[in-house]
């Protein structure tokens, strides 16, 4: 990491999308600055460098439109899912940016971290900086999106007799055309990339919450969040809503390409979507369990100290309104009185129903509507939409 960035991680806001070789690249070639990552206009533009030369060299050829359909690139759905992937994996940076900053800085606003412990926090964001922009992390998948980008291609075109417009398998062998080298060096390990570039930033904003947990916190057991203080950090899901809408696109479209072409089941859809909602619950949900220990602790603390808090003001209670004599320590809540007897029992209550994770319904909702989108979307191509609801009304009875 250079000086420039060292001193963004002590006095600057924390940012995932202003580290790493790749981010150091764009800037040199001029696509962003320190000031603005221009994200709309780089989405753009990495779509026509993607995609538009697919188009014409598949045209060259005779690909781009074709009377077969399942060979012809303008009417690939996947090949759509992709470029729109693309898109919101560029646009999203500029909203993670001020979202996850904004996340994190209130574990200090909200005096969650003591000042003691504040220097330790500096150096967590430090640690998770560096495993952002690490130029292993992203050397690695790099090769990766090659690979994905290979073995993804040669077993599409392997499932359509004759091939398609990007190429075909002869004798065992991927055969490529113009159009289907541009996808194989470009297109696809673009996609792959930054797919790759995202899946390592959630895996640092995970070791980012462990350490984080580790961390001397300052939690109140009587929270009305239910989570000591710490709900506000169980909103971070909705920073991923484009990454889970470009993720469900890129499925759907598999989905309808294998369904319209192929002959698969109908039923293939529901499963792909059932799954991929299965597995962004789960993905969500456990790097939350970081905190799942303290917030425990917690609960269990509170309730042995308010406990005896409880035993301490009831007797007091008793004596002075039940046994008719002369209270000897009315500290507790001050006069032990029926109000004060209320308030005690209802932060008792509040300490016994602190949640094991700060996340809610309300959190996972609408990554779910995200994924669904693009599935509702391709559904209304192949079925009526009187069915399609029935599907997904069908779905949350599970």
């Amino acid at each position: 990491m250079d000086s420039q960035q060292q001193t963004q991680g002590r006095s600057a806001p924390m940012s995932f999308n202003r580290l790493g070789p790749f981010y150091r690249l764009q800037r040199r070639l001029g696509l962003l600055s320190d000031a603005d990552l221009a994200a709309g206009r780089r989405a753009a533009l990495f779509i026509a460098i993607a995609w538009l030369p697919v188009v014409l060299l598949a045209a060259v050829q005779g690909y781009a439109l074709n009377e077969h359909h399942e060979r012809a690139v303008l009417f690939d759905f996947s090949a759509y899912a992709y470029a729109i992937a693309i898109f919101a994996f560029v646009l999203m940076e500029q909203a993670s940016e001020t979202r996850m900053a904004r996340l994190i800085s209130q574990f200090v606003a909200q005096e969650i971290i003591p000042e003691a412990s504040r220097e330790h926090f500096v150096e967590v964001r430090r640690r998770m900086e560096r495993r952002t922009g690490s130029w292993l992390a992203e050397g690695l998948t790099l090769i990766g999106a090659y690979i994905l980008a290979y073995t993804s291609l040669e077993g599409a075109a392997a499932r359509i007799d004759g091939g398609t417009w990007f190429g075909a398998v002869v004798d065992g062998s991927l055969q490529l055309t113009f159009a289907g080298w541009w996808t194989l060096l470009i297109a696809l390990p673009l996609f792959w990339f930054l797919l790759g570039r995202w899946l390592w930033r959630f895996v640092t904003w995970g070791l980012l919450l462990r350490d984080v947990a580790r961390c001397d916190l300052k939690l109140v057991a009587t929270h009305a969040d239910r989570c000591g203080g710490l709900a506000f950090i169980g909103q971070y899901p909705n920073t991923y809503l484009l990454f889970v809408f470009a993720l469900s696109t890129v499925v759907a479209g598999t989905v309808l390409k294998n369904v319209v072409y192929s002959g698969a089941a109908l039923m293939s859809f529901k499963f792909a979507l059932i799954g991929l909602i299965a597995f962004l619950a789960v993905a969500f949900v456990v790097p939350l369990a970081a905190f799942t220990p303290v917030l425990m602790a917690l609960k269990k603390s509170g309730l042995r100290r308010y406990s005896v808090l409880v035993t301490h003001h009831n007797l007091a209670f008793e004596a002075k309104w039940i046994d008719g004599g002369q209270s000897q320590d009315e500290r507790p809540l001050g006069s032990p009185d029926i109000s004060s007897l209320a308030d005690l029992a209802m932060s008792y209550e509040m300490i016994k129903n602190i949640r094991p994770l700060p996340v809610t319904k309300e959190t996972i909702m609408p990554l779910i509507l995200a994924a669904l989108i693009p599935f509702i979307g391709v559904a209304l191509a192949l079925v009526p939409l009187k069915q399609i609801l029935g599907e997904v009304k069908g779905l949350f009875l599970l």
